[in-house]
């Protein structure tokens, strides 16, 4: 009863301070997003500032007043998750599969998360160029963000393997269509620890999150945070809170990405019943996780909250499904609560 009373009081914060925070902290972002010259660029940038500030919003539950008192990671989340978002969208339908294009773009976002790094020309292999200095803006947001964080030390290299997964991903997924299963499966063999027992997909959908970033980034608001306790925050979120989000992610596109002949995770399951016993397998291993820390309640606040707030999209309810109510049931009231919350600010 006292973890349900905390969660419900979380998601009172989430909707009173985080949310109209994170609409406001987006504005001055959209407003150099319109300066962009070239038009695709500009374009895409404030696609992906419209389609997908949902990630911001979810982003934002770790900078709650009652998590981040100093309003430290919305300073950071904002700039660095426009820039996942933005960079997303430029590869996803850009005009360039190249490797090393890929390769170069994505570099910002490592340069975003070590404070000795000078931006670089990001788009140097890249067919089109101009974008008024966009990416480079939000690479220096993020950075000076960071260096109000005391504890930062402690969870930089964590941070930066993070992102150095979550750019491998990103090059892999965009590259020539023919080699990205090969090289995806490749890279699950050299850095997937066997003790996981996670598929390829599974460990791939893991890199994928930035849910871990933000985690870290919590820790590291005290001045000497505890070894021990970055340690277990990391493994908790890289693979499992990392695997629950993003294959529930792509759980919601699977119509969609078929369309569009996108790689999706959850299609390499052999059946729809199969998917939504991994996914719960992996719920039960996040909730396995999360109770070894002293803010247990939070970190299973998150997770319950990632399966209701998924499972509310308009695409997966228009045909509901036994497996679907099964996993949302698995959740129990948090996330059932958080479902019927975000039903309320989706489109009917």
């Amino acid at each position: 009863m006292q973890d349900w009373i905390r969660s419900w009081r979380w998601g009172q914060e989430y909707f009173r301070h985080v949310r109209p925070d994170v609409i406001r902290g987006l504005a001055p972002l959209k407003a150099r997003a319109e300066a962009i010259p070239h038009p695709d660029l500009r374009s895409q940038a404030l696609s992906s500032l419209e389609t997908k500030q949902f990630h911001c919003e979810g982003g934002g539950v770790f900078g709650g007043p009652s998590r981040d008192a100093e309003g430290r990671l919305l300073e950071f989340l904002l700039p660095y998750q426009t820039l996942c978002d933005y960079l997303d969208t430029v590869t996803d339908r850009g005009p360039s599969q190249d490797p090393d294009n890929l390769r170069l773009l994505h570099q910002s976002l490592v340069d975003a998360v070590t404070l000795s790094a000078r931006p670089a020309d990001y788009y140097a292999l890249h067919p089109h160029q101009g974008d008024g200095g966009y990416a480079a803006f939000l690479v220096t947001q993020s950075r000076e963000a960071l260096r109000t964080f005391p504890g930062y030390d402690a969870v930089a290299d964590h941070m930066r393997r993070l992102v150095s997964l979550y750019v491998d991903l990103q090059v892999y997924k965009h590259g020539p269509v023919e080699e990205r299963v090969p090289k995806l499966t490749r890279w699950w063999e050299a850095h997937c620890p066997r003790d996981t027992g996670l598929a390829w997909w599974e460990f791939a959908a893991a890199t994928g999150s930035t849910l871990g970033l933000f985690a870290l980034l919590n820790v590291a608001s005290h001045p000497k945070p505890n070894p021990a306790r970055v340690q277990e925050v990391a493994a908790l979120y890289f693979p499992w809170i990392g695997a629950l989000h993003i294959l529930l992610d792509y759980y919601v596109d699977q119509e969609e990405d078929l369309a569009g002949g996108d790689l999706n995770f959850v299609s390499y399951y052999d059946s729809p019943q199969e998917a939504a016993m991994r996914i719960r397998h992996i719920y039960r291993q996040c909730l396995k996780g999360a109770s070894a820390l002293p803010d247990r309640a939070f970190h299973q606040y998150v997770t319950k909250g990632l399966l209701g707030f998924y499972l509310s999209d308009q695409k997966v309810r228009k045909h509901l499904t036994a497996p679907t109510c099964r996993l949302l049931a698995s959740g129990g009231s948090v996330s059932l609560g958080i479902y019927l919350a975000a039903l309320v600010g989706r489109s009917p």
